[in-house]
This record gives C-alpha cells, structure tokens and sequence, in this order.
C-alpha cells in the first residue's frame, strides 16, 4: 500500500515522503539532518529506507538539510538542471553523496518519479508526481499559478499536497514590506488559499483526487483554521461530503504522527 507523510511543512521548512512501509523517497530535506532522523523515526521509519532525495528547487526552506544528510546516508540527490547547478553554487552538492541532473523519468525501485515545471522565482523550479503502480501522489507548492498543464497533470493523481500559502488579508496588513508581499502574490510567488481552493475543486471535480493535503502554510500570513475551512467552503459547494467524497488535511509544521495510507 502506498504511503505518504510530511517530514515538516512551513514557509520555514518542507519535506515529505513518499513510499511504503518499507522503503520509499523524500520530496525535499528543508529541515536539518537530526530534525529528519527524528521525524522518520516517528513514523517508524529509518534513514536507511529513503532510496532517493528529489528536490523542487534551491531555496534553503528546501535544501538546508541535503547537504549532512544526503552525506551521512550516501542518499542521491535528483534536481532538474537549473536547480542542480544553484545548488551547487551555494555549496550543497559537495561530492560526498551522488548527485544528478533530472533529464527524464527516475524510477526508484517500484516507483516512477515524473517532474513538472512550476511558476516561482527559482532557477528551475519543479513539482513530481510519483507512481507507485496502482496509486499516484502529485507534491505542487512554491508556485505563483496552476497553469492548465500542472492542473492535468495532478488530475492524474489519487493523493495531491498543494500549497496553501497564504490569507490574503493577513498578508496585505502582516509585518511584510511591500516588495515582499507583492513578490508572494506574483505569478512567481506562492498560492493564496483560495487559490488553492479552486485548484482543488478542480482536481475534486476531475473525479480522481480524492486525497488532499494543504502544505508549505506561512506561519505569518495564514492558519491551518483558514487554510482548511476556505477549501472546504469549495468543496462544500460542490455537494460534497467530507470523509466521503474526499480527505482533507493541513501538513502539521513539523513531524506528522502516521502515515496517510491508501
């Protein structure tokens, strides 16, 4: 059965897995080497069990655990080109751990890891889907847009972590300055909620997607309160029922305490 966790979830941190019981891969490592271990060990997992790192860009919220831990478990490391060669120029890729640039699918033992372009202000920003045979998992955050090509691809999938980044209002009267918040609302910042909740009706409406995670929440500009209840209004307008029709959950900022199994 196919298995899915968030390592940790935040404007601060994000990591996810991806597998069985037995062996799976992270979806980033943007959190420190000790803070992984910890929150594998959690879910009854060992370091040892992670087969591969695919990383969705450079920015450290992403990257800042890659470095020791890749190292430590001689883990690869999977990027597309762009986001390969910025990590190598800020010294992450430093020849201890095989690292590779993505040119085509991966596939890790029973599984086929996919990317696609996102929209964010990286050098080359992606998300994945993983097909573990009968179930498809699609990981997209750190995206300004769904575009119509993203929204296809995840269509495809049976579980989907979408980013849900933020409350408008609290960000337009929060503590960032102005080029800050014009950044994260920019087609090359990150999705507000109810951004999010129409990328989900979608993806509701689309018949496949049933599973749904809310991921990468500012602790700034939102609250898993608002995040949950603006897609569930969606949903609600939809007819559909909660536990029925569809899961859904917010990524807890660190350490989930079991696994979502389907």
């Amino acid at each position: 059965m196919a298995r899915f966790a968030t390592l940790c979830s935040s404007s601060k941190g994000n990591a996810s897995y991806v597998g069985t019981a037995d062996h799976g891969i992270l979806i980033d490592a943007g959190s420190n080497a000790k803070q992984l271990d910890l929150a594998l060990q959690n879910l009854s997992l060992s370091p040892e069990s992670v087969r591969a790192i695919f990383v969705t860009h450079e920015h450290t919220d992403h990257t800042s655990g890659i470095r020791v831990f890749a190292s430590r478990y001689q883990i690869p490391v999977y990027a597309s080109e762009g986001t390969y060669k910025a990590m190598d120029a800020q010294g992450i890729l430093n020849g201890k751990f095989p690292a590779f640039c993505m040119k085509d699918d991966v596939c890790i033992g029973d599984m086929v890891v996919s990317a696609f372009r996102t929209s964010h202000d990286a050098k080359e920003s992606t998300g994945y889907t993983i097909d573990l045979g009968e179930r498809r998992v699609g990981i997209c955050t750190d995206t300004g847009i769904v575009s119509q090509k993203m929204l296809q691809i995840l269509k495809e999938c049976d579980l989907v972590l979408l980013e849900s980044n933020h409350d408008p209002e609290m960000l337009d009267f929060g503590p960032y300055p102005l080029p800050l918040r014009m950044r994260i609302k920019s087609n090359l910042g990150h999705l507000s909620n109810e951004a999010c909740a129409r990328t989900a009706t979608e993806l509701l409406n689309a018949c496949r997607t049933r599973r749904f995670i809310l991921g990468h929440l500012s602790q700034e500009n939102n609250t898993a309160q608002k995040a949950y209840a603006c897609t569930k209004a969606a949903f609600d307008t939809l007819g559909a029922a909660e536990n029925r029709d569809y899961i859904l959950q917010v990524a807890p900022e660190k350490c989930c305490e079991k696994y979502m199994i389907f």
